[in-house]
This record gives C-alpha cells, sequence and structure tokens, in this order.
C-alpha cells in the first residue's frame, strides 16, 4: 500500500514516461541488488525478508527526488550504493543505520552532480527518453519559485525533481499512510514544527513583511521539505523508537536543512540532516532507555517498600 500511494502522490507532476520509467527502474534495480547481496553475504533464511516490498519503497524515493532528465546509469549507480554499501554491508533489511533512498540520493549528489542537472520543463516532451540513456553532462534550470504562484507551486507545477515539489499530494499521501499505522508521525511532527518556528526565527526581519511571509511559503512549497519530513523520517528502522526522540530527531533535523538552505545544494541540504539524524540513532535509543530505566527503579522500590 505504501508503495502504490508513494508513487501515485509523487510521480503524477510531469507526466512524463521517463518519469514512470526512471521509477519503475529504481524500484526494480533496488528489489534485484538487495535479493541477489542478500544471498551472497548472509544465509537464505535472510531473503525472505525482502519481499515485504521495502526495497521497492527505497528505490520509488530515491527515483522520486532524482530531475527528470536523469540517466538509467545515475540510477543504476545510486541503487547500487544504496543497496549494497548503505544496506547490505550493514546487516541487511532491518538493520541498516541509515535510510538507503536517503543516502543513495546523497551520494550520487556528492560524486556525479554533473548528471544531476537535468530539469525540463512540466509536461515538456513528454515522450522524450534520449535522456534515459545519455551518458553527457545534463544540463537545465530548476525553477526560480520566487516567481511562481502559490498554487502552481502547491501542485509542483514547475521544473524541479520528479516527486518532492507537489506539497498537496505529499500531504495527502502521508496523511493515508498515518492513517493507516505504516508510518509513525513523530518525527514528522517535529520536522515540521521547526520549519514553522526554527525558519521564522532565522528570518525575523523579513518574515513579518509581505515578500518574506511569501518566501517562507514558497519554501515549504517547493524545497522539498514537506517530501523528507514525511517520507525519509518515518520509518522504523531508521528513526529512535521512542516517541520523543523521533520528535526531536526530526526537530534537529529540519533545523541543519534551514541552517544549510540556499548554502549548498538543495539536495544535501535535504539529505545530509537526514544521514546525520540517522546515525545518532542507536545514542538517542540508548538515552532514551537510561532514562526510562531511571524512572521505573525507583518506583519499583516505592513499591516494595
Amino acid at each position: 500500500t505504501k508503495i502504490t500511494i508513494s508513487c501515485q502522490v509523487f510521480s503524477l507532476r510531469n507526466l512524463k514516461l521517463r518519469n514512470f520509467f526512471l521509477i519503475l527502474l529504481s524500484m526494480m534495480m533496488f528489489f534485484v541488488f538487495d535479493v541477489i547481496f542478500s544471498r551472497m553475504l548472509f544465509n537464505t533464511s535472510k531473503n525472505s525478508d525482502y519481499y515485504d516490498f521495502s526495497s521497492f519503497i527505497s528505490g520509488a524515493v530515491f527515483a522520486l527526488m532524482l530531475p527528470p532528465d536523469t540517466s538509467v546509469f545515475v540510477v543504476i549507480f545510486g541503487v547500487l550504493f544504496g543497496s549494497l554499501v548503505v544496506k547490505q554491508l550493514f546487516g541487511g533489511v532491518g538493520s541498516n543505520l541509515i535510510n538507503p533512498a536517503i543516502a543513495a540520493r546523497l551520494f550520487v549528489q556528492l560524486v556525479i552532480p554533473d548528471a544531476l542537472c537535468g530539469f525540463s520543463e512540466p509536461y515538456e516532451n513528454a515522450f522524450k527518453v534520449s535522456s534515459l540513456f545519455s551518458v553527457a553532462k545534463t544540463t537545465g534550470v530548476y525553477a526560480d519559485t520566487s516567481s511562481i504562484s502559490l498554487t502552481e507551486l502547491a501542485f509542483g507545477n514547475f521544473s524541479g525533481f520528479i516527486g518532492i515539489g507537489c506539497g498537496v499530494l505529499v500531504v495527502f499521501g502521508f496523511a493515508y499512510i498515518l492513517l493507516k499505522g505504516l508510518v509513525r508521525g513523530y518525527a514528522f511532527f517535529g520536522y515540521m514544527f521547526a520549519i514553522l518556528v526554527v525558519y521564522p526565527a532565522f528570518h525575523i526581519t523579513e518574515i513579518f513583511t509581505a515578500l518574506g511571509f511569501r518566501a517562507f511559503i514558497v519554501f515549504i512549497l517547493s524545497s522539498g521539505v514537506l517530501f523528507v519530513g514525511a517520507f525519509a523520517l518515518g520509518d522504523f528502522t531508521t528513526m529512535p523508537m521512542n516517541p520523543l526522540m523521533r520528535f526531536f530527531s526530526g526537530l534537529v533535523c529540519a533545523t541543519f536543512t534551514i541552517i544549510m538552505y540556499g548554502k549548498v545544494d538543495l539536495i544535501v541540504a535535504l539529505c545530509a540532516p537526514v544521514v546525520i539524524v540517522n546515525f545518532f540513532t542507536p545514542s538517542l535509543d540508548y538515552f532514551a532507555s537510561t532514562l526510562s530505566h531511571k524512572e521505573i527503579e525507583p518506583k519499583k522500590r516505592g513499591r516494595r517498600l
């Protein structure tokens, strides 16, 4: 169900044949690589875990954060890193320390940024597939969202990444999977709390002007923060188990993004904080369990007395 909703939410924005192909390719390659590497590295009992569709979800999230004119070679390169290095070398499904899709997207952005600049206009050359097999440097322009109407931004009608720009559908999809119990919302609400509080604090001299407030709304609708908050921070493996720690992780992640926004590449500002928070998840879980233990012991001693 989560895969179906995710694909519907994100792939509709551009309505381009190559976008659907990139998403399907990424999903299938993530699954294939996971199965192959799990058979090579682990015993056979571990392989059945991959039929819970987690690999397809990782592939979809990775593809949806790519520019629409991305080559299939970039997709395969990123998925290979996400599956083998991020997922399998850390123990396979359910054991990975960081989000495979987010780590893979950050990796290709840092290693081959010139291959990730293909931003064609929405609905332009909908059936053009030549860019899928190009090894040349891609060219394109990420939209100047400051000059686009808020309605168009809300529905993702601008040249940007395949699936992270349509805020209306992102919120709808997240609400659905949240109500279905497929994700936990604590990190998302912590993330959005920071967006709504920290961003205005960083722009205190501008936020109360008409242009400053509009820039804030544009940031929320077009930067991809809704996508990251909803679909990168909700999984059960790479985020803390404790609800309070999840909320705190989301808050920290959004704060880092706000600090980095405009100073580094957009994808780096979105993905690097997620990876950083993921690395600290075991420490946060340990800290939360230690606090719980300290609270429980006095109560037990009180009852014995």
